[in-house]
């Protein structure tokens, strides 16, 4: 299956084991069989900015199989200059030892290009601690605010194929930045042994695989984290769970809630490698009831085909339960998007902003395996929601539509990871950070990360 490969690549080759002429343009369309909300308007890529070992002012050392772009997040405004800083993923990069993986701060200029950036690695950036081969660090990251409230931005990063307690359980780490330098001045791992978790994991479970920060869910004035483990085997091989994590300000865990097939007050249908928890952001207040609500990506869901993917909506409890769950696929949540099999839809997810002006946050979904415009190109989309989770209106970003000026390639799969980045040109409308892993900018999948600047048009 060819989910297989998308996950191989955020690993590059050997870290994540299973998952598997003309200029081309990208743009936003609206899905003809989906007239949705009016209001949305034409929302379209006005411009875009790459950033890879030879674009974008990145001065950063990639190498061949890094996979730069598996990852990204907005980590804020580290250095007090006006401008959202990102966080990138590069789990296949060698340093110390084969795929122990590496996380690239990047320190952004407002036309989206580096202004300086700071490597985080085995022994590189502050950090130390410990990481062995196949670790794939940087694998999934996440912006924590200030957790421990010292005045600096902290981020957690994924190492699904760490090795604490078993082969390829997996971990979580916490860094306490330094907001001037993006170097490491304390860390704290959370894994089958260490950091206060409580939760059973079992080989193989990829814990850290997806993190996202999801509000202060018990109301105890501390930021609390999810984390999914999509290779669990809970009711059937990989159909993958989530754990909420309640945090303590050291970065340690509290508590934890597991959610999964039949888990936590989850009641929607997983089938086995679905891979429920590849993905998950929170996309806020949906339903309006005080609580943080959660988006989760499956990416190996068979609706209407073969991988074509799925996104659940949660709608939460302060305990970390679900109360109640939408399911947003082909032919699902009123989703009327064309999917084709294996385009592994929900293998990113993100919360841009509210591009509609409908006061609902929005979603960014990634099918980094879509097949618009050569195989493996890969596609993201945008989706408007209602306040029950359900779609009321869609836009792909693709290569097979105008408005993008940037070239994507056979086996890029953009879309792998996406993120929400403010608005980087103050034109009102939120922009976008897409990862392509599979970029060969430079060397065989050294990977890439595309800014995209937005605009709404009538």
């Amino acid at each position: 299956m060819r989910i297989r490969k998308l996950y191989a690549l955020f690993w590059i080759v050997t870290a994540c084991l299973l998952l598997a002429g003309s200029r081309c343009g990208i743009s936003i369309s609206s899905n003809s069989g989906n007239s949705g909300n009016s209001g949305a308007g034409t929302i379209e890529v006005e411009s875009e900015q790459k950033i890879s070992s030879s674009a974008g002012g990145f001065n950063g050392n990639l190498n061949p199989g890094d996979g730069f772009g598996s990852a990204v997040a907005d980590i804020g405004d580290l250095e007090g200059d006006g401008v959202t800083d990102m966080a990138v993923g590069a789990p296949g990069d060698d340093e110390g030892g084969t795929d122990r993986g590496a996380v690239w701060i990047l320190f952004m200029n407002s036309d989206g290009t580096v202004d300086m950036q700071q490597k985080i690695a085995d022994s590189s950036g502050g950090f130390d601690g410990k990481l062995d081969n196949d670790d794939g660090f940087g694998s999934a990251l996440a912006p924590l605010g200030d957790l421990n409230a010292d005045g600096m931005h902290d981020l957690a990063v994924g190492a699904p194929g760490d090795d604490d307690g078993g082969t390829d359980r997996g971990a979580v780490w916490i860094l306490f930045l330094d907001g001037t330098t993006g170097k490491v001045r304390l860390s704290q791992k959370i894994s089958d042994s260490s950091g206060g978790f409580d939760g059973t994991l079992n080989d193989g479970d990829r814990f850290g695989s997806a993190v996202a920060p999801i509000g202060d869910l018990d109301g105890d004035g501390i930021g609390d984290l999810a984390v999914g483990a999509p290779y669990a085997d809970e009711k059937g091989p990989g159909r993958g769970e989530l754990w909420i994590l309640f945090m303590d300000r050291d970065g340690r865990v509290r508590s934890q809630q597991k959610i999964a097939d039949g888990s936590g007050g989850f009641k929607g249908s997983l089938d086995d490698d679905d891979h429920f928890g590849s993905a998950v952001s929170s996309p806020g207040d949906l339903d309006g009831d005080g609580i943080p609500d959660l988006a989760v990506g499956a990416p190996g869901d068979d609706d209407g085909g073969t991988d074509r993917g799925a996104v659940w909506i949660l709608f939460m409890d302060r305990d970390g339960r679900v109360r109640t769950e939408q399911k947003i696929a082909d032919g699902s949540g009123r989703f009327n998007g064309n999917l084709n099999d294996n385009d592994g839809f929900g293998s990113a997810v993100a919360n841009p902003g509210d591009f509609d002006g409908d006061g609902i946050p929005d979603l960014a979904v990634g099918a980094p395996g879509s097949d618009d415009g050569g195989t493996d190109r890969g596609a993201v989309w945008l989706l408007f929601l209602d306040e029950a989770g359900k779609v009321s209106n869609d836009r792909q970003i693709s290569s097979t539509n105008g408005n993008f000026g940037g070239k994507l390639d056979d086996g890029d799969l953009f879309g792998s990871a996406v993120s929400g980045i403010g608005d980087l040109d103050s034109n009102g409308i939120p922009d976008l950070a897409v990862g392509a892993p599979g970029d060969d900018d430079g060397g065989t999948d050294k990977g890439a990360v595309w800014v995209l600047f937005m605009k709404q048009t009538n």
